[in-house]
């Protein structure tokens, strides 16, 4: 994760937001921002090379209720949600596409002062950083492996030298 981090950085100017960390897992997940959004892309831990999800923003609070709504009475699997995030302080609600790609929808992204940031490790063992309002199931690895997609087999791996 680090490599893939300096990579961003160094090469497409991304710049670190804010990290996830365990504490017994260590380092979990890296958000990185090319504008004043919190982040545009995150760099997690994961058990195979992948996608975790695509995040669709919402046009306010009523726009993100109301559609986490429709998609839970049409019947989609929700993985987690709806809750707010503390990093990013932005709402969430995750969901399975019928591929069984994970989908979020959300709202509220918070935007930086991108001169005067300094990013925060936030602990993921406790509850209140992966949701604020107390309204989502904790994080769980039941939650945590329903969400991961499938193996990306067209990642290049070069070969042995």
């Amino acid at each position: 994760m680090a490599a893939t981090k300096a990579w961003y950085e160094t090469h497409l100017g991304f710049k670190h937001s804010d990290s996830l960390s365990s504490p017994h897992m260590g380092e979990m997940m890296h958000f990185m921002r090319c504008n004043d959004w919190h982040h545009s892309l995150a760099i997690a831990r994961g058990p195979h090379t992948s996608v975790h999800h695509v995040s669709f923003e919402m046009r306010g609070l009523d726009e993100y209720m109301r559609g986490t709504g429709r998609v839970m009475r049409a019947g989609i699997k929700k993985v987690w949600g709806p809750g707010r995030h503390l990093a990013g302080n932005n709402t969430f609600s995750y969901f399975l596409d019928p591929s069984g790609n994970t989908m979020e929808y959300t709202t509220e992204l918070e935007r930086l002062e991108t001169d005067e940031w300094h990013p925060s490790v936030y602990d993921i063992s406790d509850p209140k950083n992966q949701d604020q309002w107390g309204t989502a199931d904790p994080m769980s690895e039941l939650i945590a492996r329903e969400s991961f997609n499938d193996p990306d087999h067209g990642v290049f791996v070069p070969p042995p030298v």
